[in-house]
């Protein structure tokens, strides 16, 4: 499942033309987590996918994956 949500995170922030560093500026998370995360190696909280998915301007449900 977090290899999933990561390479969809990923996705998102590359339409939107945002790089890891600005992308972690606008969600106000670290640079480091964004990798952690966007490599399917972290488990993001529920504020982190509140802060992703205002960042990123999506619903939760746009940003996790079908099966959980």
């Amino acid at each position: 499942m977090l290899n999933s949500f990561g390479k969809r995170l990923k996705q998102l922030r590359e339409e939107r033309g945002m790089t890891t560093r600005d992308f972690a500026h606008t969600a106000d998370i670290a640079y480091s987590q964004v990798w952690t995360l966007e490599s399917g190696k972290g488990d993001p909280t529920l504020t982190t996918l509140i802060a992703i998915s205002r960042a990123l301007d999506v619903s939760l449900a746009e940003i996790l994956p079908e099966q959980l």
